[in-house]
């Protein structure tokens, strides 16, 4: 079965990795085998690719949505009280109508 370049460019990061099946790492294998661009082209790849650089520019990506994160739950627990506060307030007017409103009626 003759796989096309694209496909196997497809997915030599996923070979590089290491992350994709043992079916999917031996047909990538026999074609680099008779592939000389494909073959330069991971050589490229591995060349290029630097783990510790990755993890770090990872991290200093996902630093907005962390900030983001950080703000999403501040407001969430900023409604949530005030939430609770306007229950609270609706609770104790309602009591003290009926108080009022029972008082009333019995004297």
């Amino acid at each position: 079965m003759k796989i096309s370049c694209k496909v196997i460019e497809d997915l030599l990061p996923l070979y590089i990795d290491e992350v994709c099946s043992e079916e999917s790492k031996k047909l990538i294998e026999i074609h680099l085998t008779g592939c000389s661009r494909c073959s330069e082209i991971l050589e490229q790849m591995q060349s290029d690719y630097e783990p510790q650089n990755n993890i770090e520019l990872n991290l200093k990506d996902a630093e907005p949505i962390k900030n983001l994160s950080n703000a999403w739950n501040k407001k969430l627990v900023g409604s949530m009280l005030k939430g609770v506060a306007s229950t609270l307030f609706i609770v104790s007017l309602i009591f003290l109508l009926v108080y009022i409103f029972v008082g009333i009626q019995i004297g």
